[in-house]
């Protein structure tokens, strides 16, 4: 009786499942079949029918082979998938139980899958149980921190011959002076045989041993033990002397201005210069241009108008880029380094590469010395988090970071800020000793600094709020010029607050009701009127520039030869006269001595009365300024000059400043950003010219031949591993989090398998609607790469972003200072190799304690760590491009997007790539070309697929467009994908934010 013309009730009553034949009570799992009727005694009525082994019969007139995959022994009425913990042999007839130490998931044919050495399988498994591989993490963590201690150990003892050979240079200083320290009356011998020394300083030759190479040192105790000819033990000489620079910059700058966009003035009109042994202090309101000064002298940012000479030459300063030490106001330095490391490696970068390892460390431990860092020069840098040296140190490690690389010019960005007023003096007196005793010009920005640190500077430049100069000259001198123009200082007040009060207009003029803020420039710009006239005199007729102050003779050759008058002006002359009517001012002139300067009067200048004198001196005056300039320099120092009524008169008559208007704004926006383009393009050219010199050709360059590109790499490269050792915490919290996102993964994707599709015969018997999920298999592969893209990914960005996130700041600075991007990135790149391949260590391990993967596991690891360097490559592009704080918030969606909806699973990768797919699709279907995640999923689809029996497998297509063949051309494509990756990850550090790496 067919079962076709049964009632479909009456024939799946007839139908019934029984254990199979080979089924032990008691032994291993159960494991049911459908069996077809059979004629009993008892049902001789019903209808009946047989079935041999390895086919299934749904009735007597169908009968069809068994497919793999599927158990059907004898009398098999439907298949069924082959029993969990059997595997079924490759007719299909016999199911035999799962060995020990190997498990038989659901559908295994020809044997089980082997466990782990670390797993645990007994007979009958239908999954392993891999909780061994704990013991393997945990051994793994023992093994990281061995190697961690061993690197400690090794730094110790490199540290302890550190301590040695400073202790006996910081005793030999204590006995012959530290030769960067020296009082006013050394100095001065020091200048008396300025020409000898200098020649000394040029023939001394440095002497280390050279069998110590290798630690950079040299023995202190065989230096000890040494004995003079007659027996007696002698002290060694110091290694290496911290003599003056060799080249030396005296820098003016004249009428230098920027204007913003919307017309609002940062500098106007700043002139001023700066000298070779002398300490300058630039103060000034916020907003009134300080550091834009030392950004625009340094060409960092573009100058409006005006021009800067050095030495007497009309010149870019950023030619001396490698002469020039410019300390920013945040102390910026890797922090899990110790302070040796971190002025060690200033040292290699930029010291003269000629210089032997040796003789870089020598220069390194006298720096120590000197800034008295003795105590902590094995000392952790530390943040906030972790603490370290304290904010004192802190700021001396970041001038030290300048001092060891022996620059002769050297800008500071509020070097006192954050520190207590004695160590805020420390740092401004050392700074005077290094700018005297090595020749270097030195500049720092200062806001509010107490009065011992005030009174280290030599010179002082003060700015308004809209970037006008109030006064530039000795610090000495500005108490009498305010106190000319109606401000004496009181005796109770600071001098640096009370400048700065005057400028906030919260003092009162002692000679005029009517004074502005804004006066203040205009005062200065009248009283260096009068100056030049004044020192415009018949034979000379140059201006006036004030010395340095070792010397009596002129720096360079461009400077006035009456210099020698400025150490002889009597500073008590200035003097506020009232003239007995309201409102009224004259500066007295000082008495100069009549061999000092040529044409002045042993007495007290006063304003010419005689208006033909009156003109002869206007006269002068504007024949020099046509022959120097076109219009007057602004008063380098402060010579006492008359200043008559009628000029303050005009003062008070001139307008009030105001904006400028539209068409003079849109020119200098034009301008400017012509400048900055031409200035940024010029950038890039220089830097990729002498990368492609040093990778190419032997580089000389005129200025200071330092560290070559592959030396770069080189230094980058053991920094980047030092921080790594340094950071053990750090190290392991990433492992933390590695092996956390692959538990939850494996949790997740415990349960997900590929059961084949059941065979055509069964699914036309079942009801209509469950035809589709009939004859489609199950299939939960894809959702498994999907859930490990998203762990992977999340955890390598997250990870990733930190590489070159956390230490932005200093790449910046140290690209302003030479540094080229690309071995610096490249280091950084394969440093982070061995955390890459632990981290897709831990993260295989994990995901597989509970997903039975049935493929190789070598496959599965290989494929996470590919993955994973994808995602370390999004974070480097992401920490270029996104700051910091957003990074996480970021790398979230940039997580989400790459491992969800450009993932091929949803949407479906073959909609997406369909000749009658939407026009969105059509015009983003270049996203799923270069989606790493894609090919990540479909190769862990592929291995896994590859290891299971069903027939459709390869006989159908499969799903999503994959195909059994392109394993490996995955692989190849993730290796692109991840070169593209760091293309754009390096060209956005080489481009974006080049103002802050100027």
């Amino acid at each position: 009786m067919a079962s076709s013309a049964m009632d479909p009730l009456d024939y799946y009553a007839l139908l019934k499942l029984v254990d199979a034949p080979t089924i032990v009570p008691g032994e291993g799992p159960g494991c049911q079949y459908v069996q077809t009727p059979i004629n009993t005694p008892a049902n001789m009525s019903t209808p009946s029918w047989g079935c041999p082994a390895g086919h299934y019969c749904v009735s007597p007139k169908h009968q069809e082979a068994c497919p793999p995959g599927f158990y059907c022994p004898p009398n098999t009425a439907q298949p069924m998938y082959c029993c969990a913990g059997y595997y079924c042999s490759e007719d299909t007839t016999m199911l035999t139980l799962c060995p020990q130490n190997q498990y038989c998931p659901t559908g295994s044919v020809g044997g089980g899958v082997s466990c782990l050495w670390l797993a645990s399988c007994p007979t009958g498994s239908t999954s392993a149980s891999k909780f061994g591989l704990v013991i393997f993490v945990l051994v793994l963590i023992a093994v990281i921190c061995i190697v961690f201690w061993i690197q400690k150990r090794i730094e110790r003892v490199r540290a302890h011959h550190l301590e040695k050979r400073l202790r006996w240079i910081h005793n030999h200083n204590l006995a012959n002076e530290n030769p960067l320290v020296a009082d006013e009356t050394d100095l001065e011998g020091d200048d008396n045989n300025s020409g000898d020394n200098e020649r000394n300083a040029d023939e001394s030759v440095i002497q280390i041993d050279q069998t110590n190479d290798r630690t950079g040192l040299s023995t202190p105790d065989s230096e000890e033990t040494a004995t003079s000819n007659n027996g007696k033990p002698v002290r060694p000489a110091l290694k290496r002397k911290l003599t003056k620079v060799t080249h030396t910059f005296d820098i003016e700058f004249e009428h230098l201005g920027l204007t913003l966009s919307n017309g609002t003035p940062i500098l106007s009109n700043v002139s001023g210069s700066l000298r070779k042994g002398r300490t300058c202090a630039i103060m000034g309101p916020s907003g009134s241009g300080k550091t834009t000064l030392i950004s625009m002298l340094t060409s960092k940012i573009p100058k409006d108008e005006g021009r800067i000479l050095i030495n007497g030459q009309e010149e870019d300063l950023s030619h001396y880029r490698k002469l020039i030490g410019y300390v920013p106001q945040e102390d910026i330095m890797m922090r899990e380094l110790t302070v040796h490391d971190v002025l060690l490696h200033s040292a290699y970068m930029r010291l003269p590469a000629s210089l032997t390892r040796a003789q870089m460390t020598e220069k390194v431990l006298e720096i120590v010395d000197f800034l008295g860092l003795n105590s902590v020069m094995d000392s952790v840098v530390g943040d906030a988090e972790r603490r370290g040296i304290s904010g004192g140190q802190r700021k001396r490690v970041n001038i030290g970071m300048e001092l060891v690389t022996d620059p002769s010019i050297l800008f500071l960005d509020e070097p006192t800020s954050g520190l207590d007023s004695s160590t805020s003096g420390d740092v401004c007196r050392l700074l005077q000793s290094v700018a005297r005793k090595k020749g270097l010009t030195v500049a720092a920005v200062i806001h509010s600094p107490s009065p011992v640190a005030f009174d280290q500077f030599d010179d002082l430049l003060l700015l308004s709020h809209n970037g006008r100069v109030v006064f530039h000259g000795p610090r000495t001198e500005a108490p009498a010029y305010f106190s000319a123009i109606g401000f004496p200082i009181p005796e109770d007040s600071s001098p640096s607050d009370f400048y700065m009060d005057v400028i906030s207009n919260n003092v009162k003029s002692k000679i005029t009701k009517k004074f502005k803020p804004f006066y203040l420039p205009r005062y200065w710009e009248s009283y260096c009127r009068r100056a030049q006239t004044f020192y415009a005199d018949g034979g000379v007729g140059a201006e006036y520039r004030h010395p340095t102050p070792n010397t009596s003779s002129p720096s360079s050759p461009h400077f006035n030869p009456r210099a020698n008058s400025y150490n002889n002006l009597n500073r008590s002359a200035m003097s506020v006269q009232q003239q007995g009517m309201p409102e009224s001012l004259a500066m007295s002139t000082l008495a100069l001595p009549s061999s000092g300067t040529p044409g002045a009067s042993s007495s007290s200048l006063h304003p010419p009365t005689d208006p033909q004198e009156h003109r002869r001196n206007k006269s002068v005056t504007m024949a020099r300024d046509s022959m120097h300039s076109p219009t007057p320099r602004s008063c380098i120092s402060s010579p006492r000059a008359s200043m008559a009524l009628s000029d303050f008169t005009s003062i008070y008559d001139a307008p009030i400043p105001e904006h400028l208007t539209w068409s003079e704004t849109l020119r200098k926006s034009v301008r400017v950003f012509i400048i900055e383009n031409r200035m940024w393009w010029k950038g890039i050219f220089a830097e990729t010219q002498e990368t492609v010199l040093g990778l190419f050709l032997r580089r000389r360059d005129p200025i200071r031949n330092t560290a070559s590109p592959f030396r770069m790499f080189w230094l980058c490269l053991m920094r980047a591993r030092l921080q790594i050792f340094r950071n053990q915490r750090q190290f392991l919290y990433d492992q933390l989090l590695h092996l956390g996102c692959g538990m939850f993964i494996s949790v997740a994707a415990s349960k997900f398998d590929y059961l084949g599709s059941q065979p055509d015969m069964v699914c036309a018997m079942t009801p209509f609607q469950l035809k589709y999920t009939c004859s489609s298999p199950t299939d939960h592969l894809t959702e498994v790469g999907v859930f490990v893209a998203l762990g992977v990914c999340f955890a390598g960005i997250s990870v990733g972003a930190m590489t070159f996130g956390n230490e932005k700041l200093v790449y910046w600075r140290e690209k302003s200072s030479g540094l080229l991007t690309l071995p610096y990135y490249l280091a950084k790149v394969i440093a982070d190799i061995p955390r890459i391949v632990v981290a897709g260590i831990m993260f295989s391990l994990s995901l597989i304690i509970f997903f039975d993967e049935r493929s190789n596991y070598f496959y599965l690891l290989f494929i996470i760590i590919m993955l994973y360097a994808v995602a370390f490559a999004m974070g480097y592009l992401l920490s270029a491009l996104v700051p910091q704080a957003r990074v996480a918030l970021v790398g979230t969606g940039f997580t989400l997007a790459w491992a969800i909806v450009f993932s091929g699973d949803a949407p479906d990768l073959a909609d997406v790539m369909s000749n009658s797919a939407s026009s969105g699709y059509k015009a983003t279907r270049w996203i799923w070309v270069i989606s790493a995640p894609r090919y990540a999923i479909e190769a862990i689809y592929l291995r896994e697929l590859q290891a299971r029996p069903w027939q459709e497998i390869r006989t159908e297509p499969l799903a999503h467009t994959y195909a059994l063949n392109q394993f490996w051309w995955c692989f190849q494509s993730m290796a692109l994908i991840l070169l593209g990756w760091h293309v754009l990850a390096f060209i956005s550090f080489k481009l974006k934010d080049r103002a802050k790496q100027k």
